[in-house]
């Protein structure tokens, strides 16, 4: 009771960033989170105060560790993804991991990744994250102090560039707007161009490259699919066109642009829909402006898609038959490169060999 107490008294109601409010992007409009769960080590942080600001109408919830809500039992990740609670939390645990195999490292050998965030504000039917978490609660972690000492740790006992994958288990871009971190890291990454940073998104949101001058270490990668995928497979997700505005933002403000077509499906329903969409998109983006290219297979862990396969009984993509190779669920390996050979017979018309990436 007495850290209610606590918490309401640092929410002074008539300062609410209504500027900030209203500024929230149509992609994270549906998240004004009306339970917000906030740590008790977590309270006296600036990103808390800040939240707690912007969202003063939520309810404020006191708890001890954010792990006593968010790794509870008997959660329905489906379910509670319609109306996800916010979890402002201290991590005092790993802060870098090593880049997993499935995941692209671009040829960078001292791959590594972080996550600010637990669980994505979309709501992607294929994403691995409904497999890898028990709860679709978003955790937002305060503690940046923490993260930027972990990076500058890890920097000092490399040899080399690191290859830091800062939004893979998230969408920074779209969560831009909720909180911020690109922000918060920004003046830091300028001041350690040995940190290569690639940031994901899927996100319309074109707040971060208007605000910000582009960084030589900062690579902004855009996931793209075919509109008729978005559709079906990528809930509350931007538009096609949408995330191609915000392509054209990012690369007329100067960043380095990266192109994912992942994953990629193979599928009779889709399959006549790649090489038109290809060419679709680099009728709109010059090719000679972007970076390079990601491409990859629709993949999963084995473990993650039994547990997904529990929850989405009515999900053809998760009754389909896949081959298992080391653990990882994809398309067998012959399908996979009779796909690749199409789809790079087209795409190497506009992208050089080199500066096209396949997992």
């Amino acid at each position: 009771m007495k850290l209610k107490q606590n918490l309401m008294h640092k929410i002074d109601k008539e300062e609410t960033d209504k500027r900030s409010v209203n500024a929230v992007e149509t992609e994270t409009k549906r998240n004004i989170f009306s339970n917000i769960y906030v740590e008790e080590a977590a309270l006296d942080y600036p990103i808390t105060q800040m939240v707690l600001q912007k969202f003063a109408h939520s309810t404020i919830i006191p708890i001890r560790h954010y792990k006593d809500v968010f790794n509870r039992t008997n959660q329905h990740f489906g379910l509670q993804k319609q109306h996800p609670a916010l979890i402002l939390a201290v991590k005092n645990d790993s802060l870098l991991y090593k880049g997993p195999d499935v995941c692209q490292n671009f040829g960078f050998s001292n791959f590594y990744y972080t996550s600010f965030l637990l669980n994505c504000i979309f709501d992607c039917e294929y994403c691995y994250l409904q497999g890898m978490y028990p709860s679709a609660n978003i955790v937002a972690f305060v503690n940046t102090e923490d993260f930027k000492k972990a990076f500058t740790e890890i920097v000092t006992t490399e040899k080399e560039p690191v290859y830091l994958a800062a939004s893979y288990d998230t969408d920074l871009i779209a969560f831009h707007s909720i909180i911020p971190y690109m922000d918060y890291f920004y003046d830091f990454f300028s001041m350690h161009p040995d940190i290569i940073v690639e940031i994901r998104t899927k996100s319309a949101g074109q707040v971060f490259y208007n605000e910000h001058a582009p960084l030589e270490n900062i690579i902004i990668a855009f996931t793209l699919t075919p509109e008729e995928i978005i559709k079906k497979y990528e809930k509350h997700t931007p538009s096609l066109k949408a995330r191609i505005n915000a392509i054209k933002t990012a690369i007329d403000n100067g960043f380095k642009v990266r192109l994912c077509f992942d994953p990629i499906f193979i599928d009779d329903e889709f399959n006549s829909l790649y090489e038109e969409f290809y060419n679709y998109i680099f009728s709109e983006i010059n090719p000679n402006k972007i970076l390079d290219v990601g491409y990859g297979f629709f993949r999963m862990s084995a473990d993650f898609f039994k547990r997904i396969k529990k929850q989405r009984i009515n999900s053809k993509l998760f009754q389909d038959n896949y081959c298992l190779i080391d653990g990882v669920l994809s398309y067998p390996v012959d399908q996979q490169e009779i796909i690749k050979e199409k789809h790079f017979a087209v795409l190497l018309k506009y992208i050089q060999k080199e500066r096209l990436f396949a997992l």
